[in-house]
C-alpha cells in the first residue's frame, strides 16, 4: 500500500503490480497523501518490521525496500538528499567513480579488434552500422533467440509451466526495449523500431528482458514468493529499492549464464539462417566494452550531482569515454542529471559485478537470485 500510494506522487516508481486489486483501488482512492506523511509511514513500518516475527531474509528484504521508499518520499518532498546518499539508501551501495585510465584500457581493447583505421569512436560507429538488424527482421530474430534462451533457461531454473512472453514493435519510446511484467507469469516486451538495433544487442536484450533476465525473475518470484509463500509484498515492483539493483544485475549476466562465454558463436548460429548480419569475433569484444562503459553514465551522474559539472562538460565526458555521438551523449546526460531518477543509473554497472560474483560462488546461487528475496546486503 505504501508503494502504491507513493507511486501516485512519483511517476514511474511502481514498475509493475500484480497483487490484490482491492489494495490498488484503495491506494488510488481519495486525495493523494503528502510525501512527508508517507515518509513517516515508511519509518513507522520499518520499526514494525524490525519487531515482527518474520523469516530473517524476508525481514532484510523489507527493511531494504522501506529504506528506499523513505528516501524516495524525501526526494518527492523536495528534501535535500545528496546523490551518493540516495544511491546508498535506495540500493545499498557505496559509489565511487571509475579511474579514467580504466576507460582508456577498454578503448585499447576495441582498437585491437575493430576493422579499419582512424579514431576508435569512428570505427566503432562504422562497425555498428554494419551490424544493424532491419526492422522487418527484428521480431523473427528476437523469436529465434528467445526460443533458444528459453530452452537453456529451463536448465538453470524451474520455469513456471504457464509463463510466457509477447514481443511487439513500438515507436516513440526513449529506450530500445522494455519488459512490462503483467502478472500471472506473463510479460510484454516492447522493441523500439525508431532506434537502430545491432545484432549482438538484440541477443543481449532477448536475454536481459526475457530469459533468464527480467521476465524469468518476475515469473519465478511470483510463482514461489507470492503464490506459494503468500508474500504479497513481492507483487509490487518498485524502482528505487534494492530489488532493482539485484534485478538489473541478473539481467546483465543473463546472456552469458544462458549461452556461456562463447555466446557470440551461438548467436551467430541462430541468426545466420535468418539473413541477419553478425560478426561474432568483434561482437564479443564490443558487447563487453559496451557493458563496462555503462560506468561512464554512472560517473556522469556523480560528476553532475557531487562535483557540479556543467551539461557541456558532462556531454564531452560522455562522448570521450563512452564513445557516444553528441545526440546519444546528451540523452544519456539528461537521464543522469534528472534530480529524481539519477540515482538509478548505477544499478547496472554496480549490480552486475555483485550478482556475477554471487552467482559464481556455488551451484544453485543463480536459482536463488531468480526465486528468493535477496538484497544488496546478501550479495555483499
Amino acid at each position: 500500500m505504501l508503494g502504491l500510494r507513493l507511486g501516485r506522487l512519483v511517476d514511474g516508481l511502481v514498475d509493475g503490480y500484480f497483487g490484490p486489486p482491492e489494495l490498488q483501488a484503495a491506494a488510488e482512492s481519495g486525495e493523494a497523501a503528502q510525501a512527508m506523511e508517507l515518509r513517516a509511514e515508511a519509518v513507522a513500518l520499518r520499526a514494525e518490521v524490525a519487531d515482527a516475527t518474520l523469516d530473517p531474509q524476508q525481514r532484510r528484504w523489507l527493511v531494504g525496500q522501506l529504506e528506499g521508499l523513505t528516501c524516495t518520499a524525501e526526494l518527492a518532498a523536495g528534501e535535500h538528499v545528496s546523490w551518493v546518499e540516495a544511491v546508498r539508501r535506495c540500493y545499498g551501495i557505496e559509489f565511487g567513480p571509475t579511474p579514467e585510465e580504466e576507460f582508456d584500457r577498454i578503448h585499447h581493447r576495441l582498437d585491437a579488434v575493430l576493422p579499419g583505421s582512424g579514431a576508435v569512436a569512428d570505427r566503432l560507429e562504422r562497425w555498428n552500422e554494419s551490424q544493424y538488424v532491419p526492422a522487418t527482421s527484428l521480431l523473427d530474430g528476437y523469436a529465434a533467440l528467445s526460443d533458444e534462451l528459453r530452452a537453456r533457461t529451463r536448465q538453470l531454473v524451474d520455469l513456471p509451466a504457464d509463463e510466457g512472453i509477447q514481443a511487439e514493435l513500438v515507436t516513440g519510446k526513449p529506450w530500445s526495449a522494455y519488459n512490462w511484467y503483467l502478472g500471472r507469469r506473463r510479460s510484454r516486451i516492447e522493441i523500439n523500431t525508431e532506434l537502430p538495433f545491432r545484432a549482438h544487442a538484440l541477443a543481449i536484450i532477448a536475454a536481459h528482458e526475457g530469459y533468464p533476465g527480467h521476465h524469468t525473475e518476475h515469473a519465478c518470484k511470483e510463482a514461489h514468493l507470492v503464490d506459494e509463500l503468500g508474500r504479497v509484498e513481492s507483487s509490487i515492483l518498485m524502482i528505487h529499492a534494492p530489488e532493482c539493483l539485484v534485478s538489473e544485475g541478473i539481467a546483465q549476466i543473463a546472456l552469458t549464464e544462458a549461452l556461456g562465454k562463447d555466446w557470440p558463436a551461438e548467436v551467430a548460429r541462430i541468426l545466420r539462417p535468418l539473413g541477419i548480419p553478425f560478426d561474432p569475433v568483434v561482437a564479443g569484444v564490443v558487447a563487453e566494452a559496451d557493458n563496462e562503459l555503462r560506468r561512464v553514465q554512472a560517473d556522469v551522474a556523480y560528476l553532475a550531482h557531487e562535483r557540479g559539472w556543467s551539461i557541456d562538460e558532462l556531454v564531452a565526458f560522455e562522448q570521450r569515454y563512452a564513445l557516444s555521438n553528441e545526440d546519444r551523449a546528451r540523452k544519456r546526460v539528461e537521464f543522469a542529471t534528472d534530480p529524481l531518477w539519477a540515482a538509478y543509473v548505477p544499478t547496472y554497472s554496480s549490480g552486475e559485478p555483485l550478482v556475477r560474483a554471487y552467482a559464481g560462488k556455488q551451484p544453485g546461487n543463480l536459482r536463488r537470485l531468480l526465486t528468493e528475496q535477496l538484497t544488496t546486503a546478501d550479495l555483499l
